[in-house]
């Protein structure tokens, strides 16, 4: 009898992940399973649109040692630009990350050749020095970054632009069950499952052009 406890133990042990609601629901935000817990795969691979047509791509990559989770992003546009030249925006990024907060990012830019970086710590009190493409300060508040794939995204009121370095207001609306609009400093829509892992991205660029981001890898 005792055997079959054991077994039954076992099993309940083994698929309870399945079914145990902290494996895809905000639950796990703060676990020290996220964001594996949500990205289990360990990746996100998107195509960029300008106007329907592909015009690069975005991908994310997360590792986790021990407690700490490193997210390495890379994306790539090349686009026309006045029908005669092309624009080129090359973005690199690696983060480290305890229990969904942020402990420290860097992120190297290449904009149509103007080549900067953007650098965010975290001090042992919390303070976070954000070190922009204009200027550095320092900030008390636990901002997320821009990288997108963090859920909380969504209900932000401020983020810190990983593009500039500068700290942005913004007021975030919900559109759907997986859709929500930001908009302030920034404006764009952006959309979760319902196992909050990023799916989406739309906004509207320069001379109106529409971009959006294609999950490759979503179900």
């Amino acid at each position: 009898m005792k055997y079959l406890i054991l077994l039954l133990n076992t099993l309940i042990y083994i698929i309870s992940p399945i079914f145990n609601p902290a494996f895809s629901d905000e639950s796990c935000l703060e676990s020290i399973e996220f964001p594996l817990c949500i990205y289990t795969d360990k990746k996100l691979e998107f195509i960029i649109l300008r106007n329907e047509k592909e015009v690069g791509w975005h991908n994310v990559v997360f590792e986790k040692t021990g407690e700490i989770v490193t997210v390495e992003t890379n994306a790539y546009v090349k686009a026309p630009y006045l029908l005669v030249f092309d624009y080129v925006m090359e973005y690199h990024s690696v983060s480290k990350w305890h229990k969904g907060k942020l402990i420290n990012l860097v992120a190297s830019l290449n904009d149509d050749g103007d080549e900067y970086e953007i650098s965010i710590t975290k001090d042992s009190d919390g303070k976070m020095t954000i070190s922009g493409k204009e200027e550095k300060f320092i900030i008390e508040e636990n901002i997320l970054p821009t990288e997108h794939w963090h859920p909380e995204e969504r209900n932000a009121s401020k983020l810190i632009n990983t593009l500039n370095g500068e700290i942005v207001n913004v007021i975030s609306t919900q559109i759907d069950e997986q859709t929500w609009y930001l908009e302030g400093d920034i404006k764009y829509e952006i959309t979760y499952d319902k196992e909050l892992k990023w799916t989406g991205l739309k906004f509207t660029a320069d001379e109106d052009d529409i971009i959006e981001y294609i999950c490759k890898n979503c179900k």
